[in-house]
């Protein structure tokens, strides 16, 4: 076998290795809380966002560990009207978060895996910086999607949808599910310790057909983003 033919082979057999490697780790060492709050606000607030709690579904329950904690709630925001939009629709965020189970090998997944189990394709995706207020500059990774929200009519009706999403941990926040996997793998061989990660989601639909323009979505996306995790995340308790 010549050089170039064990290079191509050695970056997946790595990565094979390394992500394999989670499940000969302890199954579970001193537990470490992530540093987010689950109480998402509901009701009215002084930023104008009017909240609603949702309830996390069967299926949603079925695929994660017994004990992963759910908190769930939809926010709406008025899109000002404006001469040039007279007919511009509120904005809906539709925020998650959710906590990992104390069994980290069968805990919380990335989006990208559970979105197309909801009916999402065409799935893409970025890392952007979004600020908060207060705390800097954080680094999220966003990914747009299709739904066919008419599954059983004869003729679809696709929406477009935005999903940003950051991991939390006890120390740590990142955006990135292998960084996230590495930290765990880091903690339990070298200090004996788990930490439960909580993903937070926000997921926006946006598109001529519910009058949404993309931009304005984006917008008051990352506002309610900003105004949430300045609020629930224990900012004293990370590393960044």
């Amino acid at each position: 076998m010549n050089i170039k033919t064990l290079k191509i082979f050695a970056l997946p057999l790595l990565l094979a290795v390394t992500l394999g490697g989670i499940y000969l780790m302890p199954r579970k060492g001193e537990v470490q809380d992530s540093s987010i709050s689950m109480a998402l606000p509901t009701g009215m607030n002084p930023d104008g966002w009017h909240g609603t709690r949702r309830q996390e579904s069967e299926q949603e329950r079925g695929i994660l560990a017994p004990d992963t904690e759910f908190s769930k709630a939809d926010y709406v925001q008025e899109v000002p009207i404006s001469l040039d939009a007279p007919e511009t629709a509120p904005v809906l965020c539709r925020v998650s978060i959710v906590k990992s189970g104390h069994d980290l090998n069968n805990s919380i997944h990335r989006p990208e895996r559970c979105l197309p189990a909801q009916g999402h394709f065409n799935l893409t995706g970025t890392k952007v910086e979004v600020p908060v207020e207060g705390h800097g500059i954080i680094r999220m990774t966003k990914l747009k999607s299709q739904q066919n929200i008419t599954p059983d009519q004869p003729q679809p009706i696709i929406l477009d949808s935005m999903h940003y999403y950051v991991f939390i941990g006890h120390h740590h926040m990142t955006e990135d599910h292998l960084a996230r996997t590495l930290t765990d793998m880091k903690d339990r061989v070298l200090y004996g310790v788990d930490q439960r990660w909580c993903y937070f989601q926000i997921s926006t639909a946006y598109g001529d057909k519910i009058k949404v323009p993309e931009e304005e979505a984006r917008k008051q996306t990352e506002r309610l983003i900003s105004q949430l995790l300045s609020q629930l995340v224990k900012w004293d308790e990370l590393d960044r």
